[in-house]
């Protein structure tokens, strides 16, 4: 099946493509840090192991987990 691209004329905001929400709220920290090395990275244990971010609002469901492989945000905070 052969993939059509809209062009509508709106600019693309380059900050909004991360898949770390708090990337795009706050803009990129330490090159090279990722959220596995951050102090506010903690886990949360039920039925398995999730990953939160002591930063971003807790929902206690899926919305919220926070990725250990996403690059760091500028409110990283070395452990």
């Amino acid at each position: 099946m052969e993939q059509i691209e809209l062009n509508l004329g709106v600019p693309i905001d380059e900050s909004k493509l991360d898949p770390n929400p708090m990337v795009n709220l706050n803009g990129y920290g330490p090159e090279g840090k990722r959220c596995k090395h951050c102090k506010h990275l903690f886990a949360w244990k039920y039925a398995g192991t999730y990953y939160k971010c002591g930063q971003r609002q807790n929902t206690n469901g899926a919305a919220t987990y926070q990725r250990v492989n996403w690059k760091a945000y500028s409110k990283f905070i070395e452990r």
